[in-house]
């Protein structure tokens, strides 16, 4: 892999990033390789933000600082660092000590790029298209207001899957799984599994399990009459209002998200040490 430039995506205003961002610039000037920065403000608005042509992404922050850059680059299958800088780090794998010799070992063609699956979506309204989007970790659909409740038909592969009320439906990648979908009770899949999550949001019913299917499955959520607001949102920071008699289909992504992977890790070891799985090794 030939680096000509790299693209750094951080919030500068977060404690210590300013200056690491420093050290990485220098490192590569060294090498004559361009850096840029491409400053987050860790909001909604982020999602605006043109996306740098580059070689290299690097992302500096934690796992939301990832979604923001794997969502600027999406498409490009430019490859990601993600190096930590906040407080858990789950897909940001790669810690500050490490991130110069990862980074290091990119220029020297000898890092392992990992593909990660998304998902994309797309609302359909009286037939004509209003809203598509993709994620790295998950589509929900989900009602405007907790205090009632959403009505959702499900269809899997055009087959009619459930009448569900809740509060909504996570649809989630392997990535995704140990993020919202795991809070609301949904299982860890392996990163390298090809599977989508399907998992409802406090349901109504102790029936409604997580489901996992093929990642050649596509799901599809009606929108019958409602008394609450219903809303997509993609991956946290992309929200899209969808009304009754609308239609919402879910499947993979053709493009995929690449990252650099930290050969010092592998992701039991993490999940262990970031999750505390299995009590780690305090049980």
């Amino acid at each position: 892999m030939e680096i000509r430039k790299v693209a750094v995506f951080a919030n500068p205003e977060r404690h210590n990033v300013a200056s690491f961002y420093e050290k990485i610039r220098s490192f590569l000037n060294e090498k004559s390789i361009e850096t840029e920065l491409v400053a987050l403000t860790s909001t909604s608005s982020d999602s605006s933000l043109p996306s740098p042509h580059c070689d290299l992404a690097i992302s500096l922050g934690g796992d939301g600082t990832v979604l923001s850059c794997a969502w600027l680059v999406r498409g490009t299958r430019t490859p990601i660092l993600a190096v930590n800088m906040g407080t858990f780090g789950y897909v940001a794998e790669t810690s500050v000590n490490e991130a110069l010799d990862v980074l290091r070992s990119c220029i020297d063609s000898h890092c392992v790029i990992e593909e990660r699956m998304r998902l994309e979506v797309v609302v359909r309204r009286k037939g004509k298209i209003v809203f598509e989007d993709s994620a790295l970790n998950e589509i929900s659909v989900s009602a405007v207001s907790h205090a009632k409740m959403a009505r959702l038909n499900l269809f899997i592969d055009g087959v009619m899957a459930a009448n569900f009320k809740a509060d909504g439906l996570i649809f989630a990648t392997p990535t995704g799984s140990t993020a919202y979908s795991l809070s609301a009770g949904g299982p860890i899949v392996d990163a390298k599994i090809k599977a989508i999550i399907i998992n409802p949001v406090s349901p109504f019913t102790i029936s409604a399990r997580p489901l996992v299917v093929s990642d050649s499955s596509v799901a599809e959520v009606q929108i019958p009459h409602q008394v609450s607001g219903l809303e997509v949102i993609s991956d946290g920071h992309v929200i899209f209002p969808v009304e009754e008699g609308d239609c919402v289909t879910i499947r993979r992504s053709p493009v995929s998200s690449c990252f650099i992977k930290n050969n010092s890790r592998n992701s039991i070891e993490i999940l262990r040490d970031k999750l505390g799985w299995a009590g780690g090794f305090n049980a």
